[in-house]
Parts: structure tokens; sequence; C-alpha cells
């Protein structure tokens, strides 16, 4: 049985990228202890985003634009998510969006260029 999930993202300056997300995102965050400078998370609502430190980030939205997202995560409010990251100053790529698989959907771009989806289920 399956209890959660914990994508790990390639970025190039773990401290960068963990202020970004507790800042425009609204996430806690926490550098590894043994090593803040190579390892973080970043966790909301029971939801956590690992960050490793590489030489470059690898986005989706690369390899098959334009904005292919790299982590998806499911609201039950994405308007108001929509209000709060705007409020934040954060890149969102679109308005909340009605989508045909049944999802009302924003994609917010990170400083490394990740897309982040955030979905909540129509009707």
């Amino acid at each position: 049985m399956l209890t959660g999930h914990a994508p790990f993202l390639v970025v190039p300056n773990v401290g960068e990228t963990l202020a970004y997300y507790r800042d425009k995102l609204g996430f806690e965050v926490r550098g590894y202890e043994h090593a803040p400078e190579d390892n973080g998370t970043a966790r909301r609502d029971g939801c956590t985003i690992f960050f490793n430190r590489g030489p470059r980030a690898a986005p989706n939205s690369q390899l098959t634009p334009p904005d292919l997202f790299d982590v998806y995560l499911w609201t039950d409010d994405v308007r108001a998510l929509d209000e709060e990251f705007r409020s934040r100053g954060a890149d969102l790529l679109h308005e909340p969006t009605e989508r045909p698989w049944g999802m009302l959907e924003i994609r917010v771009r990170d400083l490394n260029g990740y897309v982040l989806g955030f979905g909540q289920p129509l009707g």
C-alpha cells in the first residue's frame, strides 16, 4: 500500500531554491543538517519535495514544451492557492483552467524552471 510520495529535483543552489519555496509558495523548508548546501526539503500540508544539488536543473518543460509539469500536487482549493501565490509574487503560468481530464489547474514555474501543477477535481 502506498502512503505518500516525495519527488527529488536537481537544482544548482539548494539555499536559493528553499527560499523560493518558502517565500513564494508557502512551504516549510529545511536544509539537511549534515549537508544543507547539498540537500533540502520543502513541505506543505503533507506534501514533500526534496532538492539535491547538481550542476543544473533539468525541467520536463525543456524536453516537452511549453509547460509540462515536473511535480503535480492535488488540492481542494485551486483558486485560493492561485490568489496566495499571486500575492507572494510566484511565477504563475496561467489562471485557474478547467482541463478535459476533469481537473481545475494552475501551474507555477520555480526559479529553476521546474513547473509545479496544482489540481482540483471538477464536480
